[in-house]
């Protein structure tokens, strides 16, 4: 039995690192219910909706991100083929690949320094603004300072963004996969716990917090040394700029981060607008539905993107070395993989929601199911894009701007006006059509223009 269990595992690939990123997903899933209920039992459909929408405006550090996790994984996996991590975090191999690799992560984590604090000065009063201007009805309740820490907290791990992104770039998926595991649990028993407690809106904070703590102490028990080269080549001696073994952040960096950037901004009108549209139009209850349906939705597309995200540093790492047929075949792997989970997924996540809808109340906190559907669908239809995206990426190139500008721009029309005249209907039936319609037909024509233009052979399949 054991071992018919271990053929099964293996041959939908998951290894060490993968389970650990697929449990942080199942966490999700299984926590995502427990959080539904606690909501639902301390939290009025009003709260409920400032809780969610919250949620939705925290996601604006995409704006101060701007996709640098990202493209500073890819570097470090193209520096770290000749490198290796010491006990505590020194970086051992060759000087000229070790000195780029520690020049990168100085330069980031300068980067995310400012981004972290210009996070709080911008998002606060902003926040507070936004929040401030939907009120049919008179709140009894505190959101003001459960808004300003939780972008206090959102900052804090804003700045772990740098560290971690280098050592998944360095293959160590397996370290930032168990991270984010353990985060995610430790939140959602601090958030539970909150709630408990009647401690309302301060569970968003909690959620931060979890997170907050466990990332920082992973980094001072486990990577020391590499905290102490950070902040000695930040503060001390500086980073260096002009010299032959350094990373030109304007020449190497930027070239691809802009791109990257403009990618993810575009990725929140697409991703992030529908809760506060639907709090701007139909008031914070409409919001909270939406709010609830989407962390499911979010949730499936997380354990998804595990089989992709991990093999990330893998696809970066056959572009260095030119194999481009190992490089194919995991690829073919990755998108059936995350493909068949997804689907799965989202018919059950479907159903899940009908029965609740039929013979529970809770289940009136979602939009109805067959909106529902439409969101999972298209979840399903993203994961298959984002699989074409990380191929591409490993190359350092962002072939997907156009497409991703495109579509920020036509779904967030899209969610903006069918969102305010057809609420969570229009909202979810225009976020299906643009993806099935659009999204797909062309990425995959991206995909395969760009593999054949820069591998110099046909598309696999063809």
């Amino acid at each position: 039995m054991a071992e018919a269990l271990t053929k099964i595992l293996r041959g939908i690939g998951l290894n060490k690192a993968i389970s650990y990123g697929v449990f942080t997903r199942v966490w999700s899933l299984f926590a995502g219910p427990v959080t539904m209920l606690m909501i639902a039992s301390r939290l009025g459909r009003e709260q409920q909706g400032y809780y969610y929408t919250i949620g939705s405006l925290l996601a604006l550090q995409l704006f101060f991100e701007l996709g640098l996790m990202t493209v500073i994984s890819q570097f470090a996996s193209h520096e770290f083929v000749n490198l290796r991590w010491g006990r505590r975090g020194e970086i051992e191999g060759d000087p000229v690949a070790r000195e780029r690799f520690c020049d990168l992560l100085c330069k980031a984590a300068r980067w995310f320094a400012v981004a972290a604090l210009l996070l709080i000065i911008v998002l606060v009063p902003a926040g507070l603004l936004f929040l401030n201007g939907r009120h049919d009805s008179a709140i009894d309740f505190s959101w003001r300072l459960p808004w300003v820490l939780a972008v206090v907290g959102t900052a804090a791990n804003l700045f772990t963004v740098p560290f971690f992104s280098v050592i998944m770039g360095s293959g160590d998926v397996v370290t930032v996969n168990h991270r984010e595991m353990v985060g995610a649990v430790v939140s959602s028993l601090l958030c539970w716990a909150v709630l408990g407690l009647h401690g309302g809106l301060f569970s968003v904070f909690a959620v931060t917090c979890g997170s907050v703590f466990i990332s920082w102490s992973y980094l001072l028990r486990q990577k020391p040394e590499l905290l102490a080269l950070t902040w000695k080549r930040m503060f001390r001696r500086g980073c260096r700029g002009d010299a032959d073994d350094s990373i030109s952040w304007w020449g190497e960096v930027w070239p691809m981060q802009w791109k990257i950037a403009l990618t993810w901004i575009a990725g929140y009108f697409v991703f992030q607008l529908f809760t506060p549209v639907l709090f701007r139009f139909h008031g914070p209850t409409a919001a909270g539905q939406m709010g609830m349906t989407l962390s499911a939705a979010n949730a499936l597309l997380g354990v998804s993107l595990s089989w992709i995200n991990t093999r990330s540093p893998e696809l970066g790492k056959f572009v260095a070395t030119g194999n481009w047929a190992g490089m194919d075949a995991l690829f073919r792997r990755v998108i059936m993989q995350s493909t068949a989970v997804s689907l799965c997924g989202a018919i059950a996540g479907w159903a899940m929601i009908r029965f609740l809808q039929q013979y529970f109340q809770i289940g009136q906190r979602f939009i109805p199911a067959s909106q529902a559907a439409l969101l999972f669908a298209a979840i399903s239809i993203n994961v298959v894009i984002a699989a074409f995206g990380a191929y591409l990426r490993a190359h350092k190139q962002e072939p997907f701007l156009p497409l991703s500008l495109t579509l920020g721009v036509v779904q967030g029309l899209a969610t903006w006006l069918l969102g305010m005249k057809y609420s969570s209907m229009g909202v979810s039936a225009g976020f299906f059509v643009i993806h099935l319609a659009v999204a797909l037909p062309v990425s995959f024509a991206i995909w395969r223009s760009c593999r054949k233009r820069w591998h110099g052979a046909q598309p696999a399949g063809n």
